[in-house]
């Protein structure tokens, strides 16, 4: 079935997978990102710094919107952002998203897929995942018929024009093997593949379950 369908962050890791699942031909597709997207020069998009974003009405009409934008971080500040590096954070991953959510409810999406992260918790003391939660709380308020949040840990997969670091190799290195000693409500902290996020998050935007809910490991493996 053809639909109009909002991207929001086709650049990066997840967001570049997910388009290339849903450009099928079939679809309406057009990309919201900071920066243009040029080897898909044939889709619309809207080139925007967010400022003012949500205000815009009456330019396309969406059936439905994916989030999958967040500021890049090293290992190290996923355990601790600096102070002086907090709000620049806050901008991308709470600020940024939720201009992005109500600008796609304002021009008709009905649906909405968030790329969040394992352990996202509003009341955690670590910074990220007391955003991420915050954002997720955020997003289900704004009431869209389907709500579908997942919550991936350490993403794997070839990313695009970047090599991965010696810190990274090794620490990826240690958290699969570990990954194998994690079982019930720790299996949810495995690393999981970019491509098997990107594929569930999409499948479950395309099935006929409403209301809000939370993909984890679980659910990414089996796709």
């Amino acid at each position: 079935m053809s639909k109009s369908i909002l991207l929001v962050g086709a650049t990066g890791f997840v967001g570049g997978k997910i388009l290339n699942l849903i450009d099928d031909g079939n679809s309406k597709i057009t990309l919201l990102s900071r920066k243009k997207l040029n080897h898909k020069s044939n889709l619309k998009q809207i080139i925007t710094n967010f400022d003012g974003i949500d205000e815009r009405q009456g330019e396309y009409n969406y059936d439905e919107v994916y989030i999958a934008i967040g500021k890049k971080l090293s290992l190290l500040e996923l355990l601790y952002i600096k102070k002086e590096d907090r709000n620049n954070f806050k901008k991308v991953d709470l600020e940024y998203i939720k201009k992005a959510a109500r600008y796609a409810k304002n021009n008709g999406a009905k649906s909405i897929g968030l790329i969040s992260a394992v352990g996202a918790n509003k009341n955690s003391k670590n910074t990220y995942l007391a955003v991420k939660g915050k954002t997720e709380e955020e997003i289900i308020s704004m009431n869209f018929n389907k709500t579908v949040i997942a919550q991936p840990g350490h993403l794997l997969g070839e990313r695009e024009n970047e090599s991965i670091s010696y810190i990274i190799f090794v620490f990826e290195f240690i958290t699969n093997f570990f990954g194998l000693l994690l079982i019930g409500p720790f299996k949810k902290f495995k690393n999981v593949d970019a491509s098997k996020v990107a594929k569930c998050i999409v499948d479950k935007m395309n099935d006929k379950e409403y209301g809000a809910r939370y993909l984890t490991f679980n659910d990414f493996k089996a796709h």
